[in-house]
């Protein structure tokens, strides 16, 4: 099986839906990450929100987040909310990223 490589515009659009995240949640770090079980590439946000208030109430923000981001005249972001996972800091995929990141196919764009 060949892995899907990470684009340019996935990397850029990442960016865009990181910094507009960040100004409705917290966010510890946010990178990409190929999960290969699945054959794609996901955006892994890490919030403390997730425990906080709950994940059915982020990925509803995240998915108005993405519908206003998708009919921005300028610049749209074109990004299925499926492409995003959300965890807490204390997630086991987390943890394992912060100390394989080097060796695993990531894009990190923060890390805490």
């Amino acid at each position: 099986m060949y892995k899907t490589k990470l684009v340019e515009t996935d990397i850029a659009d990442g960016q865009r839906v990181v910094d507009e995240l960040e100004t409705i949640l917290q966010v510890t770090a946010a990178f990409w990450l190929f999960l290969e079980e699945e054959d794609e590439w996901k955006l892994v946000i890490v919030s403390p929100d997730v425990a906080a208030k709950g994940p059915i109430n982020l990925y509803t923000r995240i998915a108005v987040l993405l519908n206003n981001l998708s009919v921005d005249p300028h610049k749209p972001v074109q990004m299925p909310l499926t492409r995003i996972n959300l965890v807490g800091p204390n997630s086991l995929l987390y943890e394992r990223v912060k100390q394989f990141s080097r060796l695993q196919d990531t894009h990190v764009y923060k890390m805490a």
